[in-house]
């Protein structure tokens, strides 16, 4: 790891650049082998326990990777891919085999969390003469040349740089930290995304989002930073109200409880999760699954073997993004997206809890080989390039309370519409409000309930399943239609909308 002050960019000139150093990055990074490289962590947060413990579960797992796959497909309500599902699930056994035969995993075994399973990840990795690891520097724009990655601009604090490479690889998260749930500080708020979508590059189901049904909220600190992991609870929920009746939740799934949960909440009533009964007669052994559990819960001054756990929703995994094939290849050429901030197709209308940790161990592989077979080193000289930044103006505290309100477990066009027209006047020239803008264009336009996604004013499920795709040129002529279609040109108007929607800034 070098400092950021002290790099010189002449010197890597040429080099893949991976934008994310969480695990999605570390991993293909990683398995460019001996290539050269650069990884950067901007400002976005790396991997924070939750309580979901994914990796647990991948390695539990017990039923054939067919049987993932047939699981994967029915939660995905038409919208996976089934070439990649089989891929990805047929390739599991072989890509936890791979990471199992790192000296620190095939010595002392398999961590316990995500979180320690990054941290030995990201130890080897550091170690590699290779990669050049460069910390507290965002990507801030791509550079094109006759629609190719040519070059990225680099900013370290106020230092602005531009670096000559033709492959980029987009690792970052997707925008669940735009929610202002507690969960949130885990998550970024889609910075890849948006500076994908100002180089022209499609993006995908950018509407669906799993929320977590059950993430503990507690008053004595008013966070809730895990969530109850849902091995604990699958197949027999017991939820109560705030007088301790049972709450009828027959035949809900993950989405289904999620959305009940929400909508309990906002008629003002509190939900418990009760796990005394499951919890009964089983034994903690230290340091097991069970015991980080009951720990965590200790440490909040909870204990879910006695009483029952306050609950409430928090959005988990952003499932839409970056349209990519399962090799990282985006519709610009020299650009590849892999981990969350990638729509490959694999979990279509919602995510098994486990899959976007699997996706990211099985196609980082793939989009490293794709990276070091496609990149040709054709490099052109940039540096003179005057980049046209979108300058991230810090707007998240004021998008939050809108993303919340609009995008939540359950969505309706007129809450969407209200806050679609206020984030459209800072979209322009703020990649957070950008990708929130795109999040409610495609929700608005989903007229149905598909997966995680849930209309109040468009309960069924539509006949067909459509994914839907946006690019960034096209959004403010979209917000106009939607604002003409509902006689609601006033409303625009006074939010400012018509004169900023017509200045996107691209990078090209």
């Amino acid at each position: 790891m070098v400092a950021a002050h002290t790099v010189n960019l002449e010197k890597l000139r040429g080099q893949p650049l991976i934008v994310g150093a969480g695990i999605a990055g570390v991993l293909v990074a990683l398995h460019m082998n001996d290539a050269p490289c650069i990884l950067i962590a901007g400002r976005e947060p790396q991997v924070t326990d939750t309580g979901a413990d994914c990796l647990f579960s991948l390695l539990k797992e017990t039923g054939s990777s067919a049987e993932r796959a047939a699981h994967t497909l029915r939660a995905g309500k038409g919208l996976a891919r089934l070439d990649v599902v089989q891929c990805v699930m047929g390739r599991m056994d072989q890509a936890l085999a791979g990471l199992a035969k790192f000296d620190f995993i095939r010595t002392h075994g398999w961590p316990d969390s995500e979180s320690a399973l990054y941290a030995i990840l990201f130890g080897i990795l550091a170690k590699r003469q290779n990669v050049t690891i460069i910390p507290a520097t965002a990507l801030r724009q791509l550079i094109l040349v006759e629609g190719h990655v040519r070059g990225a601009v680099l900013a370290t604090g106020d230092k602005i740089g531009i670096l000559d490479t033709d492959a980029v690889i987009m690792a970052g998260s997707g925008a669940c930290g735009l929610f202002g749930d507690d969960l949130g500080s885990s998550h970024g708020v889609g910075s890849c995304m948006a500076i994908a979508a100002r180089a022209g590059a499609t993006l995908c189901d950018m509407e669906f989002v799993r929320f977590d049904p059950f993430a503990l909220s507690t008053e004595t600190t008013g966070k809730s930073s895990f969530t109850v992991p849902s091995d604990l609870w699958e197949g027999q929920v017991f939820l109560l109200d705030e007088n301790g009746n049972q709450l009828d939740v027959t035949e809900k799934d993950s989405d289904g409880l999620a959305r009940f949960v929400q909508q309990n909440g906002d008629a003002g009533h509190s939900v418990f999760l009760d796990l005394s009964k499951l919890l009964s007669g089983q034994p903690a052994i230290a340091g097991d699954h069970l015991d980080r559990f009951l720990k965590r819960c200790r440490s909040v001054g909870l204990d879910p073997r006695n009483e029952a756990l306050p609950v409430k929703t928090a959005a988990a995994f952003h499932i839409g993004g970056i349209r990519a094939d399962i090799a990282g290849r985006t519709s610009i050429s020299g650009l590849w997206a892999c981990g969350e901030c990638a729509s490959t197709g694999l979990h279509g209308a919602s995510a098994l809890p486990a899959n976007p940790l699997l996706e990211m161990i099985v196609c980082s592989e793939m989009v490293a080989e794709s990276v070091l077979n496609e990149t040709k080193n054709t490099r052109i000289d940039v540096s003179m390039i005057t980049p046209d930044l979108s300058v991230p103006n810090g707007v998240e505290e004021m998008l939050r309370p809108l993303v919340k309100m609009a995008l939540g477990p359950v969505r309706e066009g007129a809450s969407l519409r209200q806050a679609l027209f206020r984030v459209s006047r800072l979209a322009s020239c703020d990649d957070a409000a950008l990708v929130a803008q795109m999040m409610m264009i495609s929700a608005y336009q989903r007229e149905e309930s598909r997966g995680a996604h849930f209309r109040s004013d468009f309960t069924a499920e539509a006949s067909s399943a459509h994914h839907t795709e946006l690019c960034e040129k096209s959004l403010a002529a979209m917000v106009r239609s939607i604002a003409y279609d509902v006689h609601d040109l006033n409303t625009l108007d006074s939010a400012g909308s018509l004169t900023t929607l017509d200045h996107h800034p691209t990078a090209s």
